[in-house]
């Protein structure tokens, strides 16, 4: 029996030896024939053991992305989206290194706060987070998850105002009230401290700038006040309206007012001179560089600083939500001072989308993220709509914890008569003088 398998193996040995001697002399063409007829001839166990074989001599799949340096690696797996970098973790243990490499998570990071901010530079994120690159991005990435479904995660509430507030400005985490209780409040949103307090009459609006650390605010009485928001002094008291004043603007180097008596009056706030009087009946203004944008009723206009003239004017029957959504979206662009009048028209879609809103009371916007937040007429003061363009104007309750035992106050009995909303929250000013900061980061 042993001489049998004995000759047996032989033969076959020598069988091989004869067949690999004729493969040897096959060319190119030939070896590819050969070997795909023998694929097809293969038994599926026949197949896994050749599969074994390739494997241990690594001639299987080939890795472009494996063998290539960390750094064209990690440069080629920067365009994914999360959902890609994921599904390559799952791949082998070389992809799932690369994909833990802080460079791409950073800059994931920057992805999202360019989106939030409009302009952000590499410089702005320099220092590496406590919790790691990929930490920061889960958060980020959550809150915005949180913020597109209306689900709040905390509420903070700022105590201070005595009376109803009037206006509010959120510029970052600077926060800045007028109020009927006769005080302009400036806050930290984040610490929730009141960092100064501007006393003076009841004011009906207020604006600032951060970059040149002025605030402005003007009253039911006809006055508009400028401060230092370092030194916190008084820098200039600007008087010529005759009717309570409904808006103010700031830039950095004019301030402009629109009042009831039909005019926008507008002064150099460095100098303390009044440039022009401009008839408009205006209900709200901006300044853009040298240019004056008013609203009226049923128009918007745009004039000229310098001499007051009219530069031009398009009916525009939108209201106030479609004025608050062109200032957002002027705000949003590196140059909204370029072209302004083909920049609002290429707005006008989406405020067109908004149009039967008309009971609404109280909104604002995120255009960086296309968030609408208001709220109706006919609803209760605490009901919030969230609103996300592109996605059919499709609206849903915002929902945040009302119950939390946490919480000192009853956010159903405040009356919301302001808002403001960023990135990570929603800021309502009320009518007791509480502000309520809805926030959608996860503790």
């Amino acid at each position: 029996m042993i001489f049998f398998i004995q000759k047996y193996l032989a033969m076959s040995s020598q069988d091989i030896e004869s067949a690999l001697s004729k493969f040897k002399v096959f060319n190119r063409e030939q070896r590819k024939i050969f070997l795909k007829a023998l694929v097809e001839d293969c038994t599926p166990h026949e197949l896994y053991t050749l599969q074994q074989a390739l494997q241990i001599k690594n001639y299987g799949s080939f890795d472009i992305v494996g063998t290539l340096p960390l750094e064209l690696s990690v440069k080629i797996f920067e365009y994914l989206n999360c959902r890609g970098l994921c599904a390559c973790r799952e791949v082998c243990q070389k992809w799932r290194s690369i994909t833990k490499d802080p460079t791409i998570w950073r800059t994931k990071c920057l992805e999202i706060l360019y989106y939030d901010k409009g302009s952000i530079s590499a410089s702005d994120m320099k220092d590496i987070p406590k919790e790691g690159w990929e930490k920061l991005y889960i958060k980020l990435y959550r809150r915005d998850v949180n913020w597109d479904n209306g689900r709040v995660q905390r509420v903070r509430f700022l105590k201070g105002h005595r009376d109803r507030i009037t206006d509010s400005k959120l510029k970052g985490n600077i926060l800045v009230t007028g109020s009927a209780d006769r005080t302009v409040r400036i806050w930290n949103v984040d610490t929730g401290q009141c960092e100064h307090v501007f006393t003076g009459n009841v004011f009906s609006c207020v604006d600032f700038l951060p970059e040149e650390k002025v605030v402005a605010a003007s009253t039911y009485f006809r006055s508009s006040f400028l401060w230092s928001m370092e030194t916190k002094e008084l820098l200039g008291e600007f008087n010529g309206h005759v009717t309570a004043v409904r808006c103010i603007s700031l830039s950095k180097s004019f301030i402009a007012s629109c009042s009831f008596d039909g005019s926008v009056i507008v002064w150099n706030w460095k100098s303390g001179e009044k440039i022009a009087t401009i008839p408009a009946d205006s209900i709200a203004v901006r300044i853009l560089d040298t240019i004056i944008l008013s609203l009226s009723s049923q128009k918007i206009e745009a004039f000229d600083i310098n001499d007051g003239t009219c530069i031009f004017t398009s009916p525009f029957e939108e209201g106030l939500i479609g004025w608050s959504y062109i200032q957002n979206y002027l705000s949003s662009i590196e140059n909204p001072h370029d072209d302004i009048y083909s920049q609002m028209l290429s707005s006008l879609s989406v405020i067109k989308g908004l149009s039967h809103h008309s009971s609404v009371r109280v909104f604002d916007f995120d255009t960086h993220k296309n968030r609408f937040v208001r709220i109706d007429g006919q609803m209760p003061s605490a009901v919030l709509w969230l609103t996300l363009f592109g996605y059919n104007y499709r609206s849903k309750m915002i929902e945040y914890p009302c119950n939390d035992k946490s919480m000192d106050l009853d956010i159903n009995k405040e009356i919301f008569r302001t808002i403001n909303v960023d990135c990570r929250r929603i800021v309502a000013g009320c009518l007791s003088g509480i502000i309520v900061l809805l926030e959608f980061d996860e503790n």
